[in-house]
């Protein structure tokens, strides 16, 4: 694997972890100065916590970060990821006085094997080419999918004559390596090199593309390195007058719609206004904006799309118009010249590809549609300029999520944790989640089942200059999820993606219809998983005897099922307190005994949460982990979710009917229970 993007950020583990640090170390001077062996231990304890809990933080940030940046079809670098690994890159670069050339490559004619064969199929050979530039490339080079067939190469350390042959390399692997059904892959590339062609990252990127499109237009087949004579920097006067040109004559641009759909129900509440252009040359409509923008008319052929998509009459009652506008745009008169004074059904969506700016202006136009009655979306979250920082500067109404997210959902844990963590974001903030990009059913039913509320994509329905109605099938693909959910009693079901609070609701299902011993085992291996644990164990108090029992689980594996809480206090002290604990092997406050019974299970974490059942305890659920890590806060309250739901398991299956009554009884006269409660298992 080829080493990925890495962007500079400011970890906020970092000073937490400084702060956190003096801390403890100022505990353990001060237990020093005063010759306290508690003192003692408790520094010692939460330098240790310390450090445990911020490398796991860290990991987990990272695996979050890295997820983010990769192309989820192919593995490499993505979009955003590439663009932030280049500008890493030069600025390496410059502050070492080195060169850095960046291969821009396009695989040739793929429009026509994703026709010829279907977009699946173009999938398969996608992934063959990006093994292809895996196997051509060093260790040291960034390897990135930038768009549909567009690849890119970062290089570090490498002068032109060396880019070069590195392309003509990894040309010659895809043609080698890469073939369709009816014949080979050809590629072109396309070279530029830091410093010599380009002093920043933005141009060394423009300029390897021109170089791209030189190649393109000298044949294909080929490599071509950045030539002024042959790749302008500055937008000739004949590209502004093919922009003038369209600006000139409204009808060389339309609008085709693309519908926004409920996942819930199937029904669409609104659509996406699409631009499409009738001018020559035929590009397409992204490639029209940037150029506009490189000649200084992006604000005006952005007003130009918005106000045709404002013209077409028909659009169906109560469905929302989302309008593509740049920030910069959105602050320019030409903008707000096009957009009406009452913006009610009106959805003004922020397009990813340039950054958001900290500046009072972009604030005010933000307020002042908002006041007029427009929402507010952010476009292609997860992707280009669309991170975490965007979605705090613009608190957008409907967070749009990128669809290299989407793809393959169904299949992949990590990117549904990922697409969980936006709902859930949003849910706080009061937005609206629409993923981006639907092209399966499989994708459809999992973002559903996810709580995805919005959706579109070519499996709803394609963009058209009517207004587009729902597919049918997909429409029913909605509406069987939710059905599904609403008839679901019994737990044998299964959703598509379990995740959040679907997955306890399975559980209690699960438990509540368990008939044996077989199927408390089968939840018991359920929970471990939610847990992110390796076992876990369920555990009957009998209180009069002082013991606790095992009744199914690690425990209960270990050859004794019946344990003195003489010999385990903190266990006592949980049942007692009816408060969880969690014991780890190399914590020195951690209770000797309960460590030594850790090690001889195998593990070296420990989860402890009561069963509690009308304010008495009559038993334990115990959850274990082989790695030591501290267990977070997520984990334990859903733990004692968890636990709630196996008092009604003890008492069916372990108590006796008369013991049942007995109990309840002295509950109803407000005595605690003290009576002796034997375990007789019936099943």
């Amino acid at each position: 694997m080829k080493k990925k993007a890495h962007t500079s950020y400011r970890n906020p583990l970092v000073p937490a972890a400084l702060v956190l640090t003096l801390m403890w170390s100022g505990v353990l001077a001060l237990s020093v100065a005063l010759e306290s062996r508690e003192l003692v231990a408790l520094g010692a304890g939460g330098l240790l916590l310390t450090t445990f809990a911020i490398g796991f933080l860290h990991r987990h940030q990272e695996h979050l970060r890295k997820l983010a940046e990769t192309d989820s079809l192919t593995g490499l670098t993505n979009h955003g990821g590439f663009h932030a690994a280049l500008n890493d890159a030069v600025r390496a670069a410059r502050q070492r006085s080195e060169e850095i050339s960046l291969v821009a490559l396009d695989l040739d004619d793929f429009k026509a094997i994703n026709d010829n064969h279907g977009h699946p199929y173009g999938d398969k050979i996608l992934k063959r080419v990006a093994s292809a530039l895996r196997d051509g490339t060093r260790d040291s080079d960034i390897v990135a999918r930038i768009g549909g067939e567009e690849f890119a190469l970062i290089l570090p350390k490498t002068k032109p004559p060396e880019a070069y042959e590195i392309a003509e390399r990894v040309r010659g692997r895809i043609e080698e390596k890469v073939e369709t059904r009816d014949a080979a892959v050809w590629s072109s590339a396309g070279i530029a090199t830091y410093p010599t062609d380009a002093a920043d990252a933005a141009t060394l990127y423009e300029l390897a593309d021109g170089a791209l499109y030189w190649a393109k237009r000298a044949g294909k087949r080929r490599t071509r390195h950045y030539d002024p004579e042959e790749v302008p920097r500055d937008y000739t006067e004949k590209q502004r007058a093919e922009v003038r040109r369209v600006l000139a004559n409204p009808e060389l641009l339309e609008s085709h719609f693309q519908p926004v759909v409920a996942l819930a129900t199937g029904q669409v509440v609104g659509y996406e206004a699409l631009a499409r252009f009738k001018s020559e040359p035929p590009r397409p409509p992204m490639a029209w904006f940037m150029q506009a923008n490189g000649c200084g008319l992006g604000p005006a052929l952005e007003a130009a799309a918005i106000k045709a998509a404002l013209e077409p009459l028909g659009r169906p009652p109560g469905a929302h118009l989302a309008l593509n506008v740049s920030p910069s745009a959105l602050t320019s008169r030409h903008v707000q010249e096009v957009l009406p004074n009452d913006l009610t059904d009106l959805v003004i969506e922020i397009t990813e590809h340039e950054a958001i700016r900290d500046d009072a202006s972009l604030s005010r136009a933000l307020d002042d549609v908002r006041d007029r009655g427009a929402l507010i979306a952010i476009d292609d979250a997860g992707a280009g300029y669309s991170g975490l920082k965007q979605l705090a500067k613009v608190k957008p109404d409907i967070v749009k999520l990128d669809r290299n997210l989407i793809q393959e959902i169904h299949t992949d844990p990590a990117r549904l944790a990922l697409i969980e963590s936006f709902v859930r974001y949003s849910n706080r903030i009061g937005a609206t989640v629409c993923a981006e990009g639907i092209e399966t059913l499989d994708e459809l039913a999992a973002l559903a089942d996810l709580d995805v509320q919005w959706g579109q994509g070519f499996v709803l329905a394609r963009p058209a200059a009517e207004w587009p109605k729902v597919a049918p099938e997909a429409a029913n693909v909605c509406r069987a999820g939710l059905d599904a959910a609403l008839r679901e009693t019994s737990g044998a079901r299964q959703p598509v993606s379990t995740a959040g609070d679907r997955s306890l609701e399975h559980l209690s299902a699960r438990l509540a219809g368990a008939r044996s011993r077989e199927d408390l085992e089968d939840a018991l291996s359920l929970i471990a998983r939610e847990l992110h644990a390796g076992e876990v164990s369920l555990s009957q108090w009998h209180p009069d005897e002082g013991t606790i029992e095992t009744l199914a689980g690690s425990r209960a594996q270990s050859g004794e099922t019946r344990h003195s809480l003489f010999d385990y206090p903190l266990t006592r002290k949980v049942l007692e307190k009816q408060e969880a604990v969690q014991v780890l092997i190399s914590d020195p406050a951690s209770d000797p005994r309960e460590v030594k019974l850790l090690l001889e299970l195998g593990h070296s974490s420990l989860l402890m949460v009561p069963v509690v059942h009308r304010g008495e305890s009559l038993g334990l659920l115990e959850a274990f982990s082989g790695a030591e890590r501290p267990w977070t806060r997520a984990e334990i309250n859903r733990a004692r979710i968890i636990a709630s739901q196996f008092a009604s398991v003890i008492e069916a299956f372990f108590l006796e009917p008369a013991q049942r009554s007995e109990g309840n009884g002295r509950r109803e006269n407000g005595q605690h229970q003290t009576g002796r409660a034997v375990a007789r298992p019936r099943i």
